[in-house]
Formats: structure tokens, C-alpha cells, sequence
């Protein structure tokens, strides 16, 4: 199997709140996390399709719960195994440029890089 990941993934203790405008606020278990989504095992079955876009909370310790919910959408659904990708809304709101037009990068590590 091809590995087609673009950030590391890393498993934590938090448990999420979905909301959707008609199928109302779902709850589930985060398996893991990382800079582009995360997956989250749904406490019980729901109908989610690929592309369907929702709000989650993200909540536990270690968790700022002031936080604003994130702007999801679904790339996965294997039973109640939910695959979400975070919507960067600011880029197409605020029309935030690409990394080449900032001068740097943001490599693994989380550190910037300047380019030259």
C-alpha cells in the first residue's frame, strides 16, 4: 500500500463534538490527529458521506475548549471510522497566498525555513 500521507499522524485522548445544520451534534472518539485532519470513531452510526462538510469541537485535557470549532469535511467513512480533513476557510476568505509567495516553509519539525 502507497503511503499518501503529507503529515505525521499521532494518536491522542480527546473526544470530539460534530455538528451538522440537519442531522444535529454527533459525538465521537479522536483516534488520531495531525496538521491536515484527524479520525474520529463515532460513538454510534451515522450517515456521512465523502465531501460532507461539519463543525467540530475537539475536547480533553490539554485542549484549549475556548477554542472555535474547526471547519471539517469528510474524505473517509468506514462504518462508524470517520476520516476529516480541516477546511482552511481564511485562504479562500482572506485570499492568503501560497508558502513560495512568503519566502519559507514548514518543514516537519514545525520549524520556518527561510529560503534565501
Amino acid at each position: 500500500m502507497i503511503e499518501r500521507r503529507e503529515h505525521r499522524r499521532v494518536e491522542v485522548d480527546y473526544w470530539a463534538s460534530l455538528k451538522h445544520p440537519l442531522l444535529g451534534t454527533m459525538t465521537g472518539s479522536v483516534r488520531d490527529l495531525s496538521l491536515s485532519g484527524l479520525a474520529i470513531e463515532l460513538d454510534e452510526d451515522v450517515n456521512f458521506f465523502v465531501m460532507m462538510e461539519l463543525d467540530v469541537h475537539i475536547h480533553g485535557d490539554g485542549w484549549d475548549d475556548t477554542m472555535p470549532a474547526l471547519v471539517v469535511q469528510v474524505v473517509r467513512v468506514n462504518q462508524r471510522e470517520v476520516a476529516l480533513r480541516f477546511i482552511d476557510e481564511s485562504e479562500d476568505s482572506y485570499g492568503m497566498g501560497s508558502e513560495a509567495e512568503f519566502g519559507f516553509t514548514l518543514a516537519e519539525t514545525d520549524d520556518i525555513q527561510l529560503r534565501a
